[in-house]
């Protein structure tokens, strides 16, 4: 009798376990599946937006516009960029957060487990928080801040993008909005769900406003507007995605209700089915919606349209020579992406083991198991995507002051954006140009941050997120690069890039010169005058202006002209063209000029063509001899006066710790006595109220 007792035990034990899904073996892997899981989380805190940009993990975001919602007298900061660019389209914005609250509320053991929880949440707060603000009263929903046409001829860091944004579109009763009101209310209901046992009074809160914003989704219909960019198609999906998570978070059944009218206003109802052929993204969570349904509702209607998407997609739908399913020419890699997290959440529900194969299949071509053997997921692998097609990683700056071009190398590594990837016949362009191929998005990473938990939770056991280095604090770049223009005689014309790469935030910078030396000996044994000589800018976009011949070492007949920007604050590249110039002599030389001796008519990096910043060089090489420059303020000796040469003064005044610590630069009132007063200026210097 016990051994047949323990016979049914262990057929019980093995159908439990058949019926929930259960992790792959380690050698069945292919990937680090979960680094580039937290990695696809990471993207988001590249695309901020807000005076908070830049208090996450990413160093080289900074605040960014500051004034949204000022011309309709509200504060509507924060949000996320959409793209590349830097609109807070209404759509996109709406239906990616509540598709990566989905995927937490699906998968948040997994971000738990690989310690994703913390920066998942902080993103969807930061969505919540946003679509709070833009509900001021419960007829009034602002979803678009920034002129898409203007934003788009803007190439550039977005710290430094200046122009008054307007609040573009608001959802009225008059102009309703049920698409955006539908999907904002899904995502406040799950933040509610996924955030109660963390804060439960902030829940409360996003319950209460995905409530008011779903009522007026469904009283006032109509779809919302994004100029010519994002154009709806309906909004009924929404409003039945609303509701299916706002029955969740309350059990009231008056949702669920709702969801079988829309489905009537739909025409899904009685012996009509549905073809659902497309899957979840920007303008369609019908998926989402039946996928949720299937187990959620007990009419096998729903059950039965989300297995024959199902079966769509892995048996029906067209796919690329090497195996990517296609379903669109633009964002090819997103929809393949969506598609795995939608089969992986019925894969944990039903166990069905195909839709396990499909999500493995798709994400791992994604990854670089395709013709070109490259990650279309920025910064994943070995080989991976350049040129994202994204203003922020770039850091070039189009247009004055700078004048640089898109196509220079990117200044950041754009972690865990997915790229639109391979088209048809599995090519890429690495070109960010080329931006079909190499646009990101909110909507693009939405479904791959949940095809990525999924894939983390069933063949991640035992991996763990890799380092990204470059998110951190950089160092500002200066350097100089020149070319001879003319020369002869007579004298010299040289055309000079000034580069200040200051990324950690992008921020302009005033104070900034530089010297240009060069050896008068020729002259002197004339004994002609150096007040003879001509000195002239002849192009500066940013306003050059140039010295007189000044003495650097009489004694050697060294000499140099300053150029200084006394009107401009620089960003990353400032051309200037200047000239020196004796008319009335023969006996320039060009070979013994320090600044001078190498150039030739290509431009080349140079050192000697020193930088100043407030008059301290930061970049370069002087002549032998002159007077020391001293950067007073700078107790670390890194070129720069900041938070960090605070403390360090503190430190010394306090615990008279002197490493690390320049003690001659550190007396800034020059009394010869390091004290409370050099403590006080270096204060007042940092709050911008006095000047070294």
């Amino acid at each position: 009798m016990k051994g047949k007792r323990f016979y049914v035990f262990v057929l019980l034990a093995a159908f439990a376990v058949s019926m929930f899904p259960q992790p792959a073996k380690a050698e069945e892997t292919n990937f680090n599946y979960v680094d580039a899981f937290a990695k696809s989380i990471l993207f988001y805190e590249a695309n901020w937006c807000g005076p908070d940009a830049g208090n996450n993990r990413i160093k080289w975001r900074g605040p960014c516009h500051c004034d949204d919602g000022k011309d309709v007298g509200l504060d509507l900061t924060g949000g996320f960029h959409d793209c590349g660019d830097h609109v807070k389209f209404g759509l996109p914005q709406c239906a990616s957060a509540s598709t990566l609250g989905w995927a937490y509320y699906e998968f948040s053991d997994v971000f738990i487990e690989k310690g994703q929880d913390g920066y998942m949440l902080n993103i969807l707060k930061h969505f919540c928080d946003y679509f709070i603000k833009c509900f001021p009263n419960k007829t009034t929903f602002y979803y678009q801040c920034g002129d898409g046409d203007v934003d788009h001829q803007y190439w550039g860091p977005p710290e430094l993008q200046t122009y008054d944004r307007p609040t573009y579109y608001a959802a009225t009763p008059e102009n309703p909005g049920s698409d955006v009101a539908g999907d904002a209310a899904a995502a406040l209901a799950l933040m509610y769900v996924n955030y109660k046992d963390r804060d439960s009074e902030y829940a409360e809160k996003c319950l209460t406003y995905a409530k008011d914003l779903y009522d007026f989704g469904m009283k006032y219909r109509g779809n919302s507007k994004a100029q010519s960019y994002y154009l709806p198609r309906t909004y009924l999906d929404e409003l039945m995605w609303g509701s299916i998570w706002l029955y969740v978070a309350t059990n009231d059944q008056k949702y669920m209700d709702n969801v079988e009218k829309l489905m009537v206003e739909k025409g899904i109802t009685g012996g009509n089915s549905f073809n659902d052929n497309w899957t979840q993204c920007w303008d369609y969570v019908l998926t989402g919606v039946f996928t949720k349904l299937a187990t959620l509702s007990t009419n096998p209607l729903y059950k039965a349209i989300a297995e024959d998407h199902l079966d769509y997609w892995q048996n029906s739908l067209k796919s690329t020579p090497g195996g990517l399913k296609y379903l669109d020419s633009w964002g090819v890699c997103k929809y393949p992406a969506a598609e795995s997290m939608v089969q992986l959440v019925y894969y944990k529900y039903t166990g069905d083991k195909s839709c396990l194969d499909f999500a493995k299949s798709q994400i791992n071509y994604i990854l670089g198991d395709n013709p070109n053997n490259m990650s279309y997921e920025v910064g994943f692998g070995d080989n991976y995507p350049k040129y994202p097609h994204h203003r922020a990683a770039s850091g070039v700056l189009e247009g004055p002051p700078a004048d640089e071009k898109k196509e220079l190398p990117e200044r950041h590594i754009l972690y865990g954006a997915l790229v639109g990837g391979a088209d048809m016949n599995d090519e890429y362009h690495d070109n960010v140009n080329e931006y079909v191929y190499s646009e990101t998005g909110l909507d693009y990473n939405a479904g791959f941050v949940g095809a990525l938990a999924g894939m983390s939770k069933y063949f991640g056991e035992g991996q763990m997120p890799e380092e990204t280095p470059g998110i951190e604090l950089m160092p500002s770049q200066y350097y100089s690069e020149a070319k001879l223009y003319k020369s002869n005689t007579e004298g010299v014309t040289v055309d000079l890039n000034l580069y200040n790469i200051v990324t950690s935030p992008p921020q302009y910078e005033k104070g900034l010169s530089c010297k240009f030396f060069v050896d008068l000996s020729e002259y002197a044994e004339e004994g002609i005058n150096p007040s003879k000589f001509t000195t002239k800018v002849y192009y500066s976009p940013a306003g050059a202006a140039i010295s007189s011949i000044q003495p650097f070492d009489k004694e050697k007949n060294i000499y140099y002209v300053e150029i200084t920007f006394p009107d401009s604050a620089l960003y990353a590249r400032t051309y200037v063209q200047f000239c020196i110039y004796n008319y009335e002599s023969k006996l320039w030389d060009s070979k013994n000029d320090l600044s001078t001796a190498d150039l030739t008519d290509e431009y080349i990096k140079t050192g000697d063509i020193p930088i100043y910043k407030d008059g301290a060089k930061v970049y370069g090489n002087e002549p032998d001899g002159g007077e020391e420059d001293i950067l007073y303020g700078d107790l670390n000796n890194d070129k720069q006066v900041d938070s960090i040469d605070f403390a360090l003064l503190k430190k010394y005044l306090l615990n008279n710790q002197q490493e690390g610590i320049s003690l001659k630069n550190a007396d800034i009132n020059k009394d010869g006595e390091i004290d409370a007063l050099d403590f006080a200026k270096l204060k007042l210097y940092l709050l911008k109220s006095i000047t070294f």
